[in-house]
């Protein structure tokens, strides 16, 4: 549930608009690809989780590359984990002013959710857990009732031709979501916090086949219903798809369940990489316990969120060109080294 939510709540708006720039009519398949980053880093995560079992990925570094090393290398991930939640605040406190309230100065949003984040981060994983298994069937029951509603204006010629450009330009618009599925690394601090660890390869598979199918649906029919070209130069098309359903006078207005859709899971998206930034940088610098790290970490999230970037194209303009690569470097491409290293130093439990 909580790998769900991580993945699918800022993929659900921006996906489809940043695949079909792209890959055009042909961007729906962008997110099968994409799947492709979640199903290697899951299986890297867990390969070290077997050879590290009550370890987490700071922890085991310091035993592959030696503690000095070791440490820097887990300071990078405190900072990735810092600069994705930043990336998502200034997401959510975007798409607030854009959509709900212009009015209203963006730093508000940016306080309230990090407010919300440090309170849930202090409850610690548990309670996170305990509130996505209430968040997520609201979150995939608003998702199916959009895609549902929109689903009776599809005109299936917007569609075509199929692969007009070939394959090229699917594998070009997939890189961007690739790096967000890549966000199961996720897993690397906290599957030693998991009871049944020998399930999560099944229980990853899964999630991510889930998430492959909801994307891959969402940009169908956004394409089906706004057409390649409006769809690629939309910011949120997802929320104009939802604009678009209305059924006489009695059911209009449906962007209010896509804000409460974005709003559920972005709470819970924020909550865990809040909990992450906390306990791994307590974890690199030898704290006896993460708590006293939430308050300075808040004032972080709250300034850069705020003063990174300058507007909305700016934050899109990063999130598809400069992303991606640093995103999968700590996803796929660290772990992987660290992989390599404990194979080839034979560290670790071999079983």
């Amino acid at each position: 549930m909580l790998l769900f939510l991580l993945i699918m709540a800022t993929s659900v708006l921006f996906v489809p608009g940043i695949t079909a720039d792209r890959a055009k009519q042909s961007a729906w398949i962008a997110s099968v690809f994409a799947s492709l980053a979640g199903y290697i880093s899951l299986w890297i995560i867990s390969k070290l989780g077997q050879r590290f079992p009550q370890q987490t990925l700071p922890q085991y570094t310091e035993i592959l590359l030696g503690k000095a090393l070791g440490k820097m290398v887990g300071g990078a991930y405190v900072i990735y984990f810092l600069v994705v939640n930043i990336l998502v605040i200034r997401e959510f406190s975007d798409f607030l002013t854009n959509t709900l309230m212009p009015a209203t100065p963006g730093v508000l949003f940016s306080t309230i959710i990090v407010l919300i984040g440090a309170n849930a981060a202090f409850k610690g994983i548990e309670v996170i857990a305990r509130m996505a298994q209430f968040v997520l069937p609201l979150f995939v029951f608003s998702l199916i009732v959009i895609l549902g509603l929109a689903a009776p204006s599809m005109e299936l010629e917007k569609l075509q031709p199929f692969l007009e450009g070939g394959v090229s330009p699917i594998i070009i618009g997939s890189v961007v979501p690739a790096s967000w599925y890549g966000e199961i690394v996720a897993l690397a601090i906290l599957l030693p916090m998991v009871n049944k660890p020998q399930e999560i390869k099944l229980k990853g598979v899964l999630t991510l086949l889930a998430v492959t199918f909801f994307l891959s649906a969402d940009t169908l029919i956004t394409l089906a219903v706004l057409g390649p070209y409006l769809t690629g130069d939309l910011v949120f098309p997802f929320l104009y798809l939802a604009k678009f359903i209305e059924f006489g006078n009695f059911l209009q207005r449906m962007e209010t369940l896509i804000i409460f859709l974005w709003i559920t899971g972005i709470v819970i998206k924020v909550d865990v990489l809040y909990y992450l930034v906390c306990f791994t940088t307590a974890q690199v610098l030898s704290l006896k316990a993460y708590k006293p790290v939430i308050y300075p970490a808040a004032l972080i999230q709250i300034l850069a969120a705020t003063f990174l970037f300058r507007n909305t194209p700016e934050l899109s303009k990063f999130l598809s060109e400069n992303w991606p690569p640093f995103g999968l470097l700590f996803e796929v491409g660290l772990p992987l080294i660290l992989l390599v290293v404990a194979i080839i130093r034979g560290k670790g439990a071999k079983k």
